[in-house]
């Protein structure tokens, strides 16, 4: 069974040693649209040039209210990002990141701290979600039996459906993310 791994090697794979294409570096706080009903308004959707040196990578990050509807609305926004990169994500890839993404922001909500930033990267084929918050708190798996509650999956969903994953420390907290591959 693989476990998370807690390295932010994996991310600077995805992730330019220089700073993001907002200015922010990774783990920065990220700044919010003030109006929710434009889910489009608050995406810094980029994409570098070959002239840089750095490949191509699409980039979408949001803060989400702390509030229940911030599931569905992740949900609504990973869609959107991925139909929008134009088949840059295969059949399954768009549904599968949208129920791991909930499952994170779930998380975030009822554990966490602070408002969830959502970021998307997409570079090389390599899809990478992340979901920040600002507590401290290790993430670990439930070791749940078919007796117990339903609640506690969450990590073991991510985890069977994922290509990989991990928590990596962040200036505001943590950072959980996961990893698909996609045919672009």
């Amino acid at each position: 069974m693989r476990g998370p791994r807690d390295s932010t090697d994996d991310m600077a794979a995805l992730i330019p040693l220089r700073r993001r294409p907002d200015g922010a570096t990774p783990g920065e706080r990220l700044s919010a649209s003030a109006d929710d009903a434009a889910d489009t308004a608050d995406t810094a959707d980029t994409a570098d040039t070959a002239e840089d040196g750095v490949p191509d990578v699409r980039r979408a990050s949001w803060v989400l209210p702390t509030a229940p509807s911030s599931t569905s609305r992740a949900r609504r926004l990973v869609r959107a990002t991925l139909r929008d990169w134009a088949g840059s994500a295969d059949g399954e890839t768009p549904e599968v990141a949208e129920l791991l993404v909930s499952e994170l922001i779930a998380n975030v909500l009822r554990h966490g701290r602070g408002e969830p930033v959502l970021t998307l990267l997409l570079q090389n084929g390599v899809l990478r979600c992340e979901v920040e918050d600002e507590a401290r708190v290790p993430v670990r798996i439930r070791d749940t039996s078919p007796d117990e509650e339903e609640s506690g999956r969450g990590l073991l969903i991510v985890e069977s459906l994922s290509r990989s994953w991990g928590v990596c420390p962040t200036s505001r907290g943590k950072a959980v993310w996961f990893e698909l591959a996609v045919r672009c």
